[in-house]
């Protein structure tokens, strides 16, 4: 019963959780073409060059995509990985008789070309940089999952097209996980509420879980206190009154009464 009564920040924790091993393994395919992140405009990088004395450079790439070091002069870094540029800068070098054999590093400090947003109810809503190759369901979790009140539901926006998708049926194999790209917006959508009072443990408004029930709904609402009554449940529904079934499931806006017990 109690895996049944999980309220929504957690049923959706556990889909996450249980779609990991599947996003974290969705990307193996692509780690065979994945050679590192591709640094653009706006990326900080830190450029260490031992050699002669050394140096450290903290540098922003420019809007045209390359950077401006002392002895080196203009790089082309956009489009580069992190080792690609250091070799390259390390050739500069050479060429320009500064340093005769330079050991360059370079390191990124701050990640702004390639990211991906994430908005609505998620724990740690923000900006996710694509470090790595990341599916929507590894996406999730790296943003903290679903803070109480989100529903199971991502939109995702790309390219001005938006698509839904439903992370609890990723996490079961019955929706496609989706590999995320520079630009992507994904916004999780609030769960639709119900609400209870009466004698009941915590009066107010919760999220819907899929497939919830109104014995389920009591229960994330702390179950009747021990004034009330699970046999005394009144249904407001479209205006309507009714005497609330256990077994039925919970509608978006659906009002539960908890009566007080007759002993």
């Amino acid at each position: 019963m109690m895996g049944k009564d999980m309220g929504m920040k957690a049923f959706v924790s556990l889909a996450i959780a249980i779609a990991m091993p599947c996003a974290l393994a969705q990307p193996a395919a692509a780690q065979a073409t994945w050679d590192g992140y591709r640094l653009g405009a706006e990326d900080q990088i830190e450029v260490s060059i031992y050699g002669q004395g050394g140096s450290v450079t903290k540098t922003r790439i420019k809007s045209d995509g390359s950077i401006t070091l002392p002895l080196v002069g203009r790089v082309e870094a956009s489009n580069r990985t992190t080792q690609a540029l250091a070799s390259a800068i390390q050739e500069q070098l050479r060429r320009g008789g500064y340093v005769n054999d330079p050991i360059v590093n370079v390191e990124i400090a701050e990640y702004a070309s390639r990211t991906v947003t994430v908005l609505g109810e998620f724990a740690k809503p923000g900006v996710v940089p694509l470090d790595r190759p990341t599916q929507l369901s590894e996406l999730a979790a790296r943003a903290g999952g679903l803070r109480e009140g989100g529903s199971d539901i991502v939109e995702l926006r790309r390219d001005g097209k938006v698509t839904t998708y439903s992370l609890t049926q990723i996490a079961r194999g019955q929706q496609p996980d989706v590999a995320m790209q520079p630009g992507d917006a994904v916004y999780a959508i609030a769960a639709p509420q119900y609400y209870v009072y009466g004698q009941i443990g915590n009066a107010g408004a919760f999220g819907i879980a899929p497939g919830m029930t109104i014995r389920q709904a009591l229960a994330r609402a702390g179950g009747p206190t021990l004034s009330g009554s699970e046999r005394k449940v009144t249904l407001y529904r479209g205006g309507r009154e009714l005497e609330a079934e256990l077994a039925a499931p919970v509608l978006p806006d659906d009002v539960l009464f908890v009566r007080e017990r007759i002993f």
